[in-house]
């Protein structure tokens, strides 16, 4: 199924990268379609935002093409939240404008006129950027594996200045003893204490993929796992308050999207560690804000499960209905 032309332009858009995959495109295809079938006012902007924020950049280009796939995937993840907000709203029909504006849908339901200002926070956890920033460095060599594990500190994220000038200290670091070693077996390991990591060196063996060569074995201890979804809780404090700082011509509320939010598993999630979330939108200032719903999603699945509302009851009403299926927030 293919994205209309109208919304990537004739070349040049992340959707069309070699590494993203087929059904990905079909499941934009199948949402842009049916928002083209029901064609709200404000359609054509969304044309162009969709166009205009998925080209590929010169930087994004000189990437490797593992990286390269995956800053395209972020960017169209973000793109697709908001096609997937626009449909849920024309399937209930409370849509009545797509804005280019503030809030981004402006919206009717039982009588009540409101919008939504639609966001995602995405923030790689510490050791999720070193692997990154690794591969990315050593991509044009040497021959050498490179496993990253933990050395026990709890460290959620760090400053992506600050990490990028640790990794291209770790990468010098690897190039110089590959060097030394004179095609020689490399072994050995490498500290990254402010991020606690130990880079593990040995040879790539026969079943790495090609133009990889970092691999992660990080699991979660129970102790680090609860550390992990407190501190991402954290990371909701500055979108809701940055859009709250904005005006409104109606009473709106702010969906923020954390399913890409650092390394702790959504599956194995309890209450007490996704309540973190609720503690922390209590005591955001929402400012011009009416509310907001902190939601999490599976890709390829059209459902945002709520995590935690705080707002106004009318708002927390109207957003359950047309975009949770009558699934209302328990707090509010």
């Amino acid at each position: 199924m293919n994205v209309p032309v109208e919304w990537t332009g004739q070349a040049g858009h992340l959707l069309h990268d070699r590494g993203i995959p087929s059904w990905f495109r079909d499941d934009l295809a199948a949402l842009i379609a049916e928002l083209e079938a029901a064609a709200p006012p404000g359609l054509a902007d969304r044309r162009t935002a969709f166009r205009r924020q998925g080209q590929t950049t010169a930087k994004i280009t000189m990437d490797s093409p593992e990286l390269r796939t995956e800053t395209a995937l972020n960017h169209l993840l973000d793109l697709r939240l908001e096609l997937l907000v626009a449909v849920k709203l024309t399937r209930a029909g409370a849509l009545t404008k797509i804005s280019k504006e503030t809030p981004d849908f402006e919206c009717s339901w039982q009588g009540k006129e409101f919008g939504i200002e639609v966001t995602t926070r995405a923030r790689l956890e510490a050791g999720s950027a070193m692997h990154k920033l690794l591969e990315k460095g050593l991509s044009s060599g040497p021959e050498i594996g490179v496993t990253l594990i933990r050395s026990g500190k709890l460290l959620f994220s760090e400053d992506p200045d600050k990490t990028a000038v640790i990794a291209d200290r770790i990468v010098t670091a690897i190039k110089g003893r590959a060097a030394a070693t004179a095609g020689r077996p490399i072994t050995g390991s490498i500290p990254i204490p402010e991020l606690g990591l130990i880079a593990m060196l040995h040879d790539r063996g026969p079943l790495a993929k090609l133009g990889t060569r970092v691999t992660s074995e990080l699991p979660l201890a129970d102790q680090l796992q609860a550390y992990q979804w407190k501190m991402a809780a954290l990371q909701i404090k500055d979108p809701i308050e940055n859009k709250g700082r904005k005006t409104y011509r109606l009473p709106s509320f702010v969906l923020l999207d954390v399913s890409r939010l650092g390394s702790a598993r959504w599956e194995a999630a309890d209450a007490s560690w996704t309540g973190k979330f609720q503690d922390v939108l209590d005591h955001c200032e929402l400012g011009n804000l009416g509310g907001a719903l902190v939601v999490r999603s599976e890709l390829g699945s059209e459902i945002l499960e709520p995590l935690c509302w705080r707002g106004e009851r009318s708002l927390a009403q109207a957003a359950a209905a047309v975009l949770l299926g009558g699934q209302m927030p328990e707090r509010g």
